[in-house]
């Protein structure tokens, strides 16, 4: 029985060995490298993820159409289709058959990854047709297999393990789009009370000659406050583990990442654990944050809809049981007699023992998963599982995320000499050569990008610092009661609020900087080194230490978000030009060059993330860079490094306006950075007013951005290592920092008093 084409097409076995070997190495590859990419932001590690991801289906679709280009050969029934030499390598087509179901088994991939990006989920229902093509595919090799085949029971049990996979993924891309979590996570309608019948009984009341009043009380909000203080002080709340708070904030928060508002209820249980807890550190509230976010890229990037459910689990099973069945099918066949290579034996080995070791390891990651420590904690009978799997995730230390910032820094690429790149040398040969071959922006990643670490020796001053700044703002909107206007007035600063906080500390520190130039100047006027001109500027400057006050608001208030980001790294960068003796204020110059060269980062090279705020900044930055390599090729012969560079900038005669110069045909912001940078040196006193003042303006720019950026958009970032400034923003949400909630306090309750 079977169907046998009329004419057998040309030989092709080798090709099909090498590929159905191939395709199981890929799967071996991804299932190891598809968690890896969560936690590194390397560009080649996203590349070498892409490339197995892109290759996997591709080779495997190959290896399918090669052996319906083999099927006369599989179908020949002769003794010259099978090899005669127990020991050769020839053509065991019968054998081919039984192959081809595994292609459906790597097709539906592992569980560790299902799309590479968000925009693959959106494609599910390519393929589901891919899904019914590759079937249909398989089953007509398999029907020209029949005739003669040992192995047909084998191959029904690999073809029914291989569609439970790609239906798997299948179904997970399609739980994973936006139109299904939305439709999820909405709920059923709600009508609210009957409003038609409640004003009915209020007419019949009425009606009869009665006294009615409609009272309305918020008991709801009162109640709910008082439940949350009695859980508190009883430590019911304190005593869950990180994964499990994680867990009820992701059931709670996960329609933020598909712009969803959420209730003021949800935002009163985040505000409860962020910032009514006292012995709430830093780094706790971080470690949540992480592991909130490793749920989400599970959501949206692996199989973790199907395989943390009970039909999950069974399906795991009937994989595992076909792929062991098959493989006592095959151990029990007489190769000999059936003419079966070494070769092909040992590929058939290869790929059902390979089969059950993915198998294994899929099994063994979804142990020790965050999701599977939950369910064990929350179960009265499996608790005592968790401290196996804690003491694992313990050897094994892995990261959360990237745990890195990418760096750029403007200076350092006008000049072509990045700071943190030993081999300055070569930067500007490598550059010239990428740009004649069209490979400028990956050589630029590669040469002038830095990854610098957040923790070191397990804390991070910068995360302290946003953490404790954003709890202090929050707090201070609860204690106001503000509303909506409050909140907004807090997400929307850009630098205003430090500046007018240390006001008139800025002034001081300006007055006595002015008042030290001058004696100097008198000095020097008496040994004949400085002009009467100079004596007036400087007279004139202290008279005016409201101008270079107004100079910072207008910084920061009065241009666009993109020229101001610009304007204030050149300046920070400028600002760094003479280091600091004391400890705390070289660890704030370090922590404002992170954020610094950070934003610049993202300007440039995520712009999507700050597009809602800056409109990717392309002019600005163009100009800005124009006028940067104009200025450093006319100082070539004086400019060796990146501290020559900042010293000849902070040289340029700055006694007017560059827009006075220049008008406003360019868009560069080179010099009123110079003239900026000027303004802060002069609050470099004993407490470190300047680098206070420069630290709290990256602060505010840096969560006005986190702030106007989608959750759909830091989903995206999700799978190249994340991004701080997600963590910031979901750090913003659990604060109530954000407009993605409904503003009014509980529900009203309705009485009708008679």
């Amino acid at each position: 029985m079977g169907f046998n084409p009329p004419v057998p097409q040309q030989d092709s076995s080798w090709e099909i060995r090498v590929a159905v070997l191939l395709s199981l190495l890929l799967q071996v590859l991804l299932i190891f490298l598809g968690p890896a990419r969560k936690r590194s932001s390397a560009p080649l590690a996203s590349f070498a993820v892409w490339s197995c991801y892109l290759l996997a289906d591709w080779v495997a679709d190959l290896a399918l159409g090669l052996l319906l280009n083999s099927m006369g050969n599989i179908g020949g029934s002769s003794s010259s289709s099978f090899g005669n030499d127990d020991s050769g390598c020839s053509s065991s087509p019968i054998i081919f058959a039984f192959w081809t179901p595994f292609l459906l088994l790597h097709l539906g991939g592992p569980d560790t990854i299902t799309a590479y990006s968000v925009e693959d989920n959106e494609l599910w229902n390519r393929h589901l047709v891919g899904l019914l093509f590759e079937l249909f595919s398989a089953a007509v090799i398999i029907l020209c297999s029949l005739h003669g085949n040992p192995l047909i029971p084998a191959t029904f049990l690999i073809l029914l393990a291989g569609v439970v996979k790609y239906g798997e993924r299948t179904y997970s891309l399609y739980s994973s789009s936006v139109q299904s979590l939305r439709g999820s996570m909405l709920g059923p309608p709600d009508a609210g009370p009957n409003y038609a019948k409640f004003m009915m009984e209020v007419d019949s009341k009425r009606k009869a000659g009665l006294v009615v009043d409609v009272a309305i009380a918020y008991s709801e909000q009162e109640a709910y406050r008082l439940a949350m203080t009695r859980e508190w002080h009883a430590g019911i709340l304190a005593v869950k583990s990180v994964e499990v708070q994680a867990y009820d904030f992701f059931l709670n928060f996960r329609p933020l990442f598909i712009d969803i508002i959420l209730s003021s209820k949800q935002r009163r249980l985040s505000q409860a654990f962020f910032l009514q807890r006292t012995d709430l550190t830093p780094s706790e509230a971080f470690d949540v944050i992480e592991v909130e976010l490793n749920f989400i890229y599970d959501m949206v990037y692996t199989k973790a809809p199907v395989a943390h459910t009970a039909h999950g689990w069974v399906l795991r099973c009937v994989c595992s049981g076909c792929l062991a069945a098959a493989l006592a099918i095959f151990v029990l066949l007489d190769k000999r007699r059936h003419n079966i290579s070494r070769v092909d034996t040992g590929i058939t080995y290869a790929l059902l023992l390979g089969g059950l070791a993915l198998d294994a390891v899929a099994l063994l990651m979804l142990l020790f998963s965050n999701r599977v420590t939950v369910f064990l904690e929350q179960s009265q009978r499996l608790r005592w599982l968790v401290r196996l799997t804690r003491a694992a995730k313990r050897s094994r230390r892995t990261r959360r995320w990237s745990g890195k910032t990418s760096q750029l820094n403007l200076i350092g690429y006008c000049l072509g000499k990045p700071e943190h790149n030993s081999r300055r040398g070569r930067c500007r040969w490598w550059l010239k050569v990428a740009d004649k071959v069209g490979l400028e922006e990956i050589v630029d990643d590669l040469i002038f990008i830095k990854r610098v670490p957040l923790m070191k020796e397990g804390s991070s001053s910068l995360l302290d610092f946003i953490f404790e700044s954003l709890k202090g703002a929050a707090m201070n909107l609860q204690e106001k009661k503000e509303k909506k206007e409050g909140i907004m007035e807090v997400c929307g600063r850009r630098g205003k609020d430090v500046i007018e906080r240390l006001k008139w500390e800025i002034k001081e520190a300006l007055k006595t900087h002015y008042e030290e130039q001058m004696k100097k100047a008198v000095e020097d006027k008496d040994e004949r080194l400085v002009l009467e001109e100079q004596i007036k500027d400087i007279k004139g400057a202290l008279k005016n230490d409201d101008e270079k006050l107004n100079l910072l608001r207008e910084s920061v208030e009065k241009k666009d978000f993109d020229e101001s980001l610009l304007l204030w790294h050149i300046a920070t960068d400028l600002c760094l030009f003479k280091k600091s003796a004391s400890e705390p204020a070289a660890r704030m110059e370090a922590t404002v060059q992170t954020l610094s060269e950070y934003m610049l980062y993202l300007l440039i090279k995520q712009p999507d993330m700050l597009s809602a705020t800056a409109g990717i900044g392309l002019r600005p930055y163009r100009d800005t860079c124009a006028e940067l390599q104009r200025f450093f090729g006319s100082m070539d012969a004086w400019i060796e490094n990146h501290h020559n560079a900042r010293e000849m900038l902070l040289q340029v005669n700055t006694s007017e306006k560059p827009s006075t110069v220049k008008g406003y045909r360019s868009k560069s912001v080179l010099f009123d950075a110079v003239i900026l940078a000027q303004t802060l040196m002069a609050l470099n006193n004993d407490v470190g007013l300047m680098w206070k003042v420069v630290l709290g303006v990256w602060l505010e720019m840096l969560t006005f951005a986190a702030g106007k950026c989608r959750g759909s958009t830091h989903v995206r970032k999700l799978n190249h290592g994340g991004e701080l400034i997600t963590l910031v923003w979901l750090l913003m949400q659990h604060m109530g920092l954000s407009d993605m909630y409904e503003i009014q306090e509980g529900d009203p309750s309705v009485k009708l008093n008679v």
